[in-house]
């Protein structure tokens, strides 16, 4: 059981050392590719909603 968790915790050290880490300039550009994707899906889910509303007000 020892010998299975020790193994592995060094496959995932020898996994972690082949992974591509972006670099900081990456990560900032990426981080604001989701920030404004997630703002315009939240403006647009808003105005849909804010439709709805007023067409469900409507009727009733």
């Amino acid at each position: 059981m020892i010998d299975s968790i020790r193994q592995f915790f060094t496959d995932v050290s020898k996994e972690m050392k082949k992974v591509s880490w972006p670099s900081r300039e990456q990560l900032q550009e990426s981080t604001i590719v989701v920030v404004v994707t997630c703002m315009i899906i939240a403006m647009i889910v808003f105005v849909i909603d804010q439709g709805m509303t007023f067409v469900m007000k409507s009727i009733y």
